[in-house]
């Protein structure tokens, strides 16, 4: 009954926007319980984990329970290391936006996660996993592209990136080369330099052609929308938008978040409280 009852708030708190301030305390109750579980794991407890656990990572305000949910996710690890593919698409598909803290911290538990995780299993994952990462190292924040960069110090990341070589090199290294050569940060980049040396010593063949790769098969692997393509885009949704206006009366154009005159904060309520709580609060 008292497991019931904790999985109904954890429910409330993934599906619904109801807010709940009890979760760091409801997750170190269950890590005591998770710690007891016998192995092999029961099914609903494998259950529990997929649809519990890992949603929780979705959460916007999850950064205030995310300690409590990291030490959950690992004990779930160590009863099953197969619960690792699970959870590394999670983390993938519940990826933060325009957050710079809680992308920090799905960092750092990617790392951890990729330790636990075997190499031959985790094939299907890998272009969404580098994809990732090569976005977090080239983003403009410095704190994430830091973070991402520690990924080249782990033993475990290189032996998958060694390994899947002819997938990681043609994405990874002409986003390195570049920004090895035209980051805004200084330390930062002499790390890029130095990490452009060790993808060359891995693999120098490689590297070679991963640089002179043609451009129609660099964008399959590329991590950013090149700037004609998107003007190309935002032409297209104009001519819409003036269709629909010629067509439709009292027609009002949506508001893009993407777009320079807007700013992203204002299309996230997390944020809005936070930076602004003076207009929150009289709204």
């Amino acid at each position: 009954m008292i497991r019931k009852a904790i999985n109904e708030c954890f429910y409330t708190l993934i599906h619904e926007t109801h807010k709940f301030n009890g979760a760091a305390e409801l997750l170190d109750i269950l890590a005591s319980i998770i710690s007891g579980f016998a192995v092999p794991l029961r099914d609903e407890h494998v259950i529990f984990f997929k649809n519990v656990i890992i949603p929780l990572h979705k959460v916007q305000t999850c950064s205030q329970f995310y300690e409590q949910l990291l030490r959950c996710s690992m004990l779930f690890l160590t009863k099953d290391r197969t619960l690792a593919i699970p959870l590394l698409d999670g983390l993938l598909k519940y990826w933060p936006f325009a957050n710079c803290v809680k992308e920090t911290l799905f960092l750092t538990e990617l790392q951890e996660v990729l330790e636990v995780c075997e190499v031959e299993k985790c094939e299907h994952l890998i272009l969404r996993l580098f994809k990732r990462i090569v976005k977090s190292i080239g983003g403009d924040h410095l704190q994430v592209a830091d973070r991402a960069m520690c990924f080249f110090e782990n033993d475990y990341f290189l032996n998958i990136l060694k390994t899947y070589k002819d997938k990681t090199f043609p994405m990874l290294v002409p986003v390195i080369v570049d920004l090895a050569e035209h980051h805004w940060h200084k330390i930062l980049q002499e790390s890029l330099i130095a990490l452009k040396t060790i993808l060359k010593e891995i693999d120098p063949y490689a590297f070679e052609e991963a640089t002179k790769m043609k451009p129609e098969l660099r964008k399959q692997f590329r991590v950013k929308q090149e700037v004609e393509e998107r003007k190309e885009f935002d032409d297209k949704w104009s001519v819409l938008n003036q269709r629909l206006k010629e067509t439709q009366s009292g027609y009002e154009p949506p508001n893009c978040p993407f777009v320079k005159e807007n700013l992203i904060r204002d299309f996230n309520p997390l944020y809005f409280k936070i930076y602004d709580k003076v207009k929150a609060v009289e709204l």
